[in-house]
């Protein structure tokens, strides 16, 4: 895949509130795209203490959820934590993933928010305009608006609000098992992004892309971390 829209990576937080903003114009939550063929999902494990941010790229095919192709990518996270900003800190690894597959997905799948979100550009509406592909966000926790209680057995579903605003939906995807909160991200609206995430549940709380790229990302973390403590192990051994 192709870094369409590419950009600098700021270090400081106005810089990044300012691309931001400049970017929260350009999403678009229409319904313009067809059902896909090909679903692309990313998620991100941090390592050493957040230090280090292990991402995974899967692509899935729709609906049969077969895998195609996988990518992995990781880099020290070189912009600090702060809430709403999160883009800025995981961006550089799942853009590196996503660079990495050689086919053309239709949708990316994102852990994560989009215009649910207090600038109503999240995570993933930013990897949506920076491929130019229709995305969704799908998240564990609220990150902003409101909702009602929601149900307890599956199929639950309440609307996020934000004021008058529709920002999303907290979904309850397996029963008595906390809901996800799903929100469009670009090149995508409300009910096309709720009833594609839904489609991709196979009995788990996350959509199966997901639940991929979750464990994907995980094992990466595990593998990368565990070589790079043996590596150290043997050079002190060395040096003794």
């Amino acid at each position: 895949m192709k870094w369409v829209n590419s950009h600098e990576w700021p270090r400081s937080k106005q810089d990044a509130y300012t691309l931001q903003d400049a970017r929260a114009v350009l999403v678009d939550i229409s319904a313009n795209m067809n059902e896909p063929e090909l679903i692309a999902a990313v998620e991100t494990a941090y390592g050493y203490g957040g230090e280090i941010a292990y991402s995974a790229a899967v692509v899935l095919t729709f609906p049969e959820m077969k895998e195609v192709e996988r990518s992995l990518a990781h880099c020290s996270t070189e912009f600090p934590y702060v809430p709403g900003l999160f883009y800025f800190r995981e961006g550089p690894s799942l853009v590196a993933a996503l660079e990495q597959l050689k086919s053309q997905p239709d949708l990316i799948l994102v852990s994560g928010h989009g215009i649910a979100h207090p600038r109503q550009c999240g995570i993933a509406s930013h990897l949506g305009i920076d491929f130019n592909k229709p995305s969704i966000g799908c998240a564990r926790r609220l990150a902003h608006g409101k909702h009602r209680p929601v149900g307890e057995t599956k199929g639950s579903r309440e609307v996020i609000r934000h004021r008058e605003a529709e920002l999303g939906v907290a979904y309850r995807s397996k029963d008595k098992v906390k809901p996800i909160y799903i929100s469009p991200g670009h090149l995508c609206d409300m009910t096309l992004s709720r009833e594609l995430v839904v489609r991709c549940l196979r009995g788990y709380r996350l959509p199966e892309p997901l639940r991929f790229a979750h464990l994907m990302a995980n094992k990466h973390k595990r593998f990368m971390e565990k070589g790079d403590k043996k590596n150290r192990s043997d050079s002190e051994e060395a040096s003794e």
